[in-house]
């Protein structure tokens, strides 16, 4: 019987390389619609979010998400809750089909909620810009 001694060298190797080898990290889902998610406190407490927001991208100047709420519900939600929270309304919402900006003021204090409907995913992205 033949021996091949290189040929037990690389399956032995190949045997460690494997077993050392880590497992590769799983990739992040993204956040199911079904989960809530709010902004941090250190943001603004005083800007809500809707309970079904998701896909939350907070930074300094800007929270961003998508909801399932429709451009109409959008609006009635943040003129309600904005009120409650002590904003001012700054004029009529400027809105061009599925696509507009609500701005509101407190204390010297300017937001802009922009928002855009997309009807194949039946989702409403959202950008409050923070001054």
């Amino acid at each position: 019987m033949r021996s091949y001694p290189f040929a037990r060298l690389l399956i032995g190797l190949s045997m460690l390389v494997l077993a050392c080898a880590r497992p590769p990290s799983p990739t992040p889902s993204p956040t199911p619609p079904t989960a809530p998610l709010r902004p941090t406190p250190t943001i603004r407490p005083d800007l809500p979010l809707p309970p079904d927001a998701f896909n939350l991208d907070v930074t300094a100047a800007r929270i961003a998400f998508d909801t399932r709420l429709s451009v109409q519900e959008l609006v009635e939600f943040y003129s309600t809750r904005m009120r409650e929270q002590g904003w001012q309304v700054l004029g009529a919402p400027a809105q061009y089909g599925q696509v507009g900006n609500l701005l509101f003021q407190k204390e010297g204090i300017v937001v802009n909620i922009q928002y855009q409907h997309n009807d194949l995913t039946q989702t409403t992205s959202v950008q409050i810009t923070l001054p």
